[in-house]
């Protein structure tokens, strides 16, 4: 495989600000793409960019943008276009968490949750797919990859975070929908779920991730908390020629949890 298979393509990455996307942005310069980094703060993306441009010679756009507000997301495509004449990786990112029962979640929060992680990721891919599906490359026209959650799927579903498992799961429903839809376009698209891994959701604190486990009686046959490197490096693979023939899946990334439930 060409070690910079990437060059000449757009990676576009939501909630690029820090954790998960900021390793994805990290990764995806180091095989040469160029970078439209979004999220609500633009310091964080700032920030990203300037860890990116000491090691790597790319091209980066920042848009500030509430991926929510689909406005905002079709002046996100504009600006985007205006800069540059693809995109090749789209990842759907950027989510929110709200740490209550479904049924006891006020509307407000109930609102914020699915708004972002649901109709977010809804409103980037309906702005991005039509000019990703006329794409010139060859065999894949365009990639599309979600981050979902653990908490998204059977095993893994969460009442302590009720609404946003429920957010997870329609994100991974989406994944399969869109695999359908998009798949006749040469677009493919898939989800990475990740555990518990050391993120801002989780306040960088392996202590506080080890409270959680504790109260939701979880455990790791890896017995190690994940880093969020190795997300990006999931999504790297998926980024690659390697996963071409790859679509509608679900890669569930965290060190055996779901499979332990009630077993350990």
């Amino acid at each position: 495989m060409n070690e910079k298979f990437l060059v000449g393509k757009v990676a576009l990455v939501t909630g690029a600000g820090s954790g998960f996307g900021r390793e994805m942005a990290i990764a995806f310069a180091s095989k040469g793409a160029n970078l439209v980094l979004n999220d609500i703060n633009l310091e964080s993306i700032e920030e990203t960019r300037n860890i990116i441009l000491k090691s790597y010679k790319v091209d980066i756009l920042l848009i500030k943008a509430d991926i929510s507000v689909f406005n905002q997301v079709k002046e996100m495509r504009k600006e985007v276009f205006e800069r540059f004449d693809n995109i090749f990786i789209l990842v759907n990112n950027a989510g929110v968490r709200l740490g209550t029962f479904s049924l006891v979640t006020k509307e407000e929060g109930y609102n914020k949750v699915m708004d972002v992680n649901v109709k977010g990721a809804w409103n980037v891919t309906k702005a991005f797919y039509r000019k990703m599906s006329k794409q010139d490359f060859k065999p894949i026209a365009g990639k599309i990859i979600n981050i979902a959650s653990c908490a998204g799927t059977e095993c893994g579903a969460n009442p302590y975070i009720g609404i946003y498992s429920v957010s997870k799961a329609a994100l991974i429903s989406f994944t399969k929908l869109w695999a359908l839809e998009l798949g006749s376009s040469n677009i493919t698209v898939n989800a990475i779920c990740p555990g518990l891994f050391l993120t801002p959701m989780y306040k960088n604190n392996p202590e506080f991730i080890r409270e959680f486990m504790k109260r939701r009686n979880v455990r790791l046959p890896i017995d190690r908390i994940g880093e969020a490197k190795q997300v990006a490096d999931v999504a790297l693979f998926l980024a690659s020629p390697a996963s071409d023939y790859i679509t509608g899946q679900n890669i569930i990334l965290d060190g055996g949890m779901t499979i332990s439930i009630n077993k350990l």
